[in-house]
């Protein structure tokens, strides 16, 4: 099917030094994607994936974050949720 362009954003405080992308497709923190901050204060990052279901979140300096613009939530080892994006 091919991989498809997919922009991941979010906004952050202010004072926010840095943002990672974190997720499956990633092997979370070991390849996290050190997103780009904007104009706007958004951070943001484009990756390329093939059609599927990938679990992610951010990392906004040391705390996660789900994405609140995610398609679904899905529960982690860590009793806590990871946004999940549906390529298509």
């Amino acid at each position: 099917m091919g991989n498809k362009k997919v922009k991941f954003s979010i906004v952050a405080p202010q004072n926010t030094k840095e943002v990672r992308l974190c997720g499956a497709f990633t092997n979370w923190e070991q390849g996290a994607i050190v997103m780009k901050k904007g104009r706007s204060g958004e951070w943001a990052a484009q990756v390329n994936l093939e059609p599927g279901e990938y679990e992610y979140k951010f990392k906004v300096d040391s705390f996660w974050y789900n994405d609140p613009t995610a398609d679904k939530l899905t529960g982690n080892v860590w009793g806590t949720e990871n946004s999940i994006r549906v390529v298509r």
